[in-house]
């Protein structure tokens, strides 16, 4: 697929995927170098072998797993590619494209059930059983041992520590920082900003250099913002919270962090439209594609079809519109169809092509590190996830634990901002 012209998306590398080599960039993602290179699939699925590719764009659904450098299951989205860089297809036989395992999904289009097949005897019973598994799995083993990963850490002490780098994240932290508390504002993704990466400039949005200049102004007194820290876990131990980050980049280590202030503001995760088919490559999260184009120049295809009725699709369709793609919009789509990706969508009573199907729909709070540490949540009917019980000024069940922007439910990045700012000014009387 083409790049938006400008210079720096010229490729300066090369990487090899299922022994073909293809251009790419260094530093961007294998699944930004496969989508620009019209490549849609990566994988296909462990029982059914049916289609896989590149969904969230944000390493949350696992669904641009592959095999790079001998190691499996890495997600694509957050590999970077460099020169050389070996990527292997997984669960197909002899690759993704031409998997001749995919066969099962047309014999078996009714389901399969491995436990009740070959049942007229224990003996077959217990062949297909093991022949199964032969077909199913998530990747072989890795070629070598992995790197070793320093677990003997050292406790660090912090004033307050905010997870997630988003609008309110953002907010929050330079609340904090203002008050001249030694801070940490941790952001799993390579850089800061959250959904206004998108660069939709929804109403009320903060511009995008908002998020480097709060990043500065942390800076400034005295915190820090860092990229690639993922919060692996949090707990109460004794009086405050301590989590557990890991340092994304090479050599990967880990972080233990005390906190008397923790402001957790870890956002939502992106949910799959409803229909069948819903799992062929080509169909993204509608800020999936909006970030990709705006940071990598990537046009997803030639026809697509923007699926919601709110703002954020209205913006994602006439961004791919600018970018030269043609576009339609639908509130309801109640089929997809394609081979290796997706080729058409029913609307209404008839099927329309498209070769990129982006969804705004609704997202599930990222809830789990509020749940770990006792926070009460709720069922959220929106997306069916739940979101963090929080007053207003983001505090919870946990003293010292407060949560602000869509993990407590839906919002505009204006409110999510809102939130994270009275969340951070509150929490400078934490104790």
């Amino acid at each position: 697929m083409p790049r938006l012209p400008d210079p720096r998306f010229a490729p300066d590398c090369a990487i090899e995927v299922d022994g073909r080599p293809l251009p790419a960039r260094a530093g961007e993602s294998v699944a930004v170098a496969l989508l620009a290179a019209g490549e849609a699939l990566v994988a296909r699925s462990a029982k059914y072998h049916r289609p896989r590719g590149p969904f969230c764009l944000a390493g949350t659904c696992h669904a641009c797993l592959a095999r790079i450098d001998g190691v499996p299951n890495r997600r694509t989205c957050r590999v970077a590619c460099r020169p050389g860089l070996a990527v292997e297809s997984q669960n197909a036989l002899p690759s993704a494209r031409r998997d001749v395992l995919g066969a099962i999904d047309l014999v078996y289009a009714g389901g399969l059930d491995v436990h009740h097949l070959a049942t007229w005897s224990q003996p077959a019973n217990r062949g297909a059983i093991a022949f199964s598994r032969r077909l199913a799995g998530t990747g072989t083993l890795a070629s070598a041992p992995p790197p070793p990963v320093g677990l003997a850490v050292e406790e660090e002490p912090f004033d307050a520590l905010v997870v997630g780098g988003g609008p309110a994240g953002l907010a929050a932290a330079e609340a904090l920082a203002a008050a001249g508390l030694r801070l940490l504002l941790a952001e799993s993704d390579r850089a800061l900003g959250g959904r206004l990466r998108a660069a939709l400039a929804l109403p009320g949005d903060p511009p995008l250099g908002w998020a480097s200049d709060v990043a500065a102004g942390v800076t400034r007194a005295g915190g820090q913002a860092q990229t690639g820290l993922t919060a692996l876990g949090v707990w109460r131990d004794g009086a405050s919270p301590l989590v557990l980050l890991r340092v994304e980049e090479e050599p990967r280590r880990l972080r233990l962090v005390r906190a008397p202030r923790l402001v957790l503001a870890t956002g939502g995760v992106a949910l799959p439209p409803l229909f069948p088919r819903n799992d062929l490559p080509g169909i993204f999260a509608a800020r999936a594609v909006a970030r990709a184009l705006a940071e990598e120049g990537l046009v997803p295809g030639e026809r697509a079809l923007v699926l919601g009725d709110g703002a954020e699709a209205g913006a994602v369709a006439e961004r791919l519109a600018a970018a030269g793609m043609t576009v339609r919009r639908a509130e309801e789509v109640t089929e997809a169809r394609g081979r290796h990706r997706i080729s058409s969508a029913r609307i209404g009573g008839g099927h329309v092509r498209c070769d990129t199907l982006a969804f705004a729909g609704p997202r599930a709070p990222a809830s789990e590190l509020a749940r770990q540490v006792g926070a009460e949540v709720e069922r959220e009917p929106a997306s069916g996830g739940y979101r963090v019980r929080a007053a207003a000024d983001g505090a919870t069940a946990v003293r010292g634990v407060r949560a602000a922007g869509e993990v407590t439910g839906p919002m505009s990045a204006a409110d999510a901002a809102a939130a994270g700012r009275r969340a951070g000014e509150a929490a400078r009387a934490d104790r």
